[in-house]
């Protein structure tokens, strides 16, 4: 029941939103939204209605979920499955069709689809990709590349040497330069004319258009000590998420990095490359890839944290959107991970006990999770809608300002 309230109170605001809209549809010609240049697409993996909640129960500020004039709801199933896993609840945004767990990028019968990010950059504009995750891992491939096991980490490297981005971020360097096929992908990227940087300090300091970071682990996402050990549902590897999310500092070691801003300052470089003289727009996806780790770890603390962190990126990119209004924000999630919840006892408001929240689950679930949008073309995402509505309706409103 506790999850069902949480959609209640979502639907209670959809509504709100919608009637906002609807009154919005009345005012003069002279005061319409602008038409849609840039597209910001934010990807909170494995964040549903309880890590939301997370935040807004344990920060006194205004978030920038609060922000959002326009909310919905995103159901999240996969085309076999009514709880999907990442590389179909990727592909569902990336592509507007629904696969089968464990397809990225590739429809049920295994041939290649075309994510809205390729379509951005058919009509010119240009894109980028920011993760703090590995750039082969589930939900980036899937806007580039197209495989039937997200495993095949080597094919998706390649792949990922092909696909046209402007600005790319994130970890995993071993499958672009640790191959069975001996290839140093890295010299791939430099051939077709990438700056590509191995460290935190050489992507802050760039002034290049087209660039690659490539970082170490360590450098995209904070360690913390006495974090729980790596979790997983029965019958199911532990992910990649939920270990990054179990790791402890080697106390001994020395990063570049800045962790706990890694994706806001990663976010704010890529937007600031991609704006530099650019009249024909671009794409932005960014994923905050380990809300779904500690979902999957049970993990209270570590969420809370996590989901502060995304709060900051949120911001950053709401403020980047007011000074540039051409820019339509979304923000969802490709499904909830570990179905966080309240119960009453120990949180009583103003007490000296730190929230602690029960979960459902260590894998995913099946339920329903939010849609918050700003800026140009907002409007467009309010209410219920599928995951594959999601790059649809971005793609309809590209074409229709183009």
């Amino acid at each position: 029941m506790r999850n069902f309230n949480l959609i209640a109170i979502a639907f209670l605001a959809v509504l709100a939103a919608t009637s906002c809209c609807n009154s919005t549809d009345k005012t003069s010609e002279s005061q319409k939204e602008p038409e849609v240049k840039n597209v910001i697409f934010l990807i909170g993996d494995g964040m549903g209605f309880g890590a939301v909640s997370s935040l807004l129960l344990t920060e006194d500020s205004v978030t920038g979920f609060e922000l959002a004039p326009v909310i919905g709801l995103n159901e999240t199933c996969s085309a076999d499955n009514y709880v999907t896993d990442s590389p179909a609840g990727g592909t569902a945004l990336a592509t507007g069709v629904r696969t089968k767990n464990g397809y990225c990028g590739v429809d049920p019968e295994g041939n290649q689809l075309t994510s809205i990010m390729r379509k951005a950059q058919a009509m010119g504009m240009k894109s980028g990709i920011v993760v703090n995750t590995t750039l082969t891992e589930a939900t980036p491939a899937a806007f580039y590349a197209g495989v039937t096991d997200r495993d095949m980490v080597y094919d998706i490297a390649k792949q990922f040497t092909e696909c046209g981005l402007d600005v790319a971020i994130g970890s995993g360097l071993d499958p672009f330069i640790d191959r069975p096929d001996s290839l140093d992908l890295t010299a791939t990227l430099i051939d077709k004319g990438y700056d590509v940087y191995l460290n935190w300090e050489s992507v802050l300091k760039t002034d290049s258009d087209r660039f690659i970071g490539i970082l170490p682990m360590a450098d995209v996402h904070r360690r913390e000590s006495g974090r729980k050990e790596a979790g997983a549902a029965a019958g199911h590897d532990i992910c990649l998420a939920a270990r990054m999310a179990s790791v402890s500092e080697d106390t001994g070691a020395s990063h570049l990095s800045e962790p706990t801003v890694y994706l806001q300052k990663a976010s704010a470089k890529a937007l600031e490359t991609l704006s530099r003289n650019n009249d024909r727009g671009f794409f932005l996806m960014i994923e905050s890839a380990i809300i779904d780790g500690y979902g999957h770890n049970n993990d209270s603390e570590g969420l809370i944290a996590e989901m502060k962190e995304f709060d900051a990126v949120l911001r950053e990119l709401i403020a980047y959107v007011d000074k540039n209004p051409e820019t339509l924000l979304v923000v969802t999630a490709d499904h909830d991970t570990g179905s966080p919840w309240l119960t009453y006892t120990g949180h009583e408001v103003g007490g000296s006990s730190p929230i602690t929240f029960s979960f459902g689950t260590r894998g995913h679930s099946g339920i329903v999770v939010p849609v918050f949008a700003y800026g140009a073309g907002a409007e467009s995402f309010a209410g219920a809608m599928k995951n594959v509505d999601i790059p649809k309706r971005m793609e309809g409103l590209l074409n229709g300002s183009r």
